[in-house]
């Protein structure tokens, strides 16, 4: 099926100015389970995804890939000590993520602003992780600054396993040789 993101805008003088003017990032994060997609595909006895994780094996690819709009492993350039709102969907069927900020060179700060669509009653709230479960979405202030150049600020991931409020499942790795604690990088 088909996922993205619908974003209905804020009227007018609804937020303080300072979050109205933020420059936007827009991260659609998708994992997928190519073991258990291929074992479905064997079951449902069709070639869409049949021989998926043993191809991705074979070319030293992730079975359970995340992807970032689209791409593994992407890289985005952003200015430093610039507050950026980072609107964030989360498609998965049985995995929950824990997003952390980590540099080299440089520190990020995190502010939650509202979850699946609803803003806190007190915004922003600091955070240190952002926590993602099957069909989350999350806007988060974040800022980023350098103390030298250049610094790379690696957004890590690391998977929690299954259910996570949806889903269930065997969790992160099922069938695969990733593990649980398996971290996931991308780069801004």
């Amino acid at each position: 099926g088909a996922a993205g993101f619908f974003i209905v805008e804020d009227p007018a003088g609804y937020l303080p100015e300072a979050y109205m003017q933020m420059p936007e990032q827009l991260w659609f994060i998708s994992t997928h389970n190519l073991a258990a997609l291929q074992q479905m595909a064997d079951q449902a006895k069709t070639s869409t995804l049949r021989n998926a994780a043993t191809i991705a094996e074979a070319n030293g690819l992730p079975t359970n890939p995340l992807l970032v709009n689209g791409i593994l492993g992407p890289t985005v350039d952003l200015p430093s000590n610039t507050w950026h709102r980072v609107r964030i969907v989360y498609a998965s069927i049985e995995q929950s993520l824990q997003l952390t900020a980590q540099s080299s060179g440089g520190a990020c700060a995190m502010g939650l602003l509202a979850k699946d669509g609803i803003y806190l009653q007190e915004i922003p709230r600091d955070i240190s992780v952002i926590y993602l479960y099957p069909g989350a979405r999350v806007d988060v202030a974040m800022s980023c600054s350098c103390t030298s150049y250049p610094c790379n600020i690696v957004v890590k991931s690391a998977p929690t396993g299954g259910g996570g409020g949806g889903g269930g499942g065997a969790g992160v790795g099922a069938g695969s040789s990733e593990t649980a604690t398996q971290p996931r990088r991308f780069s801004l």
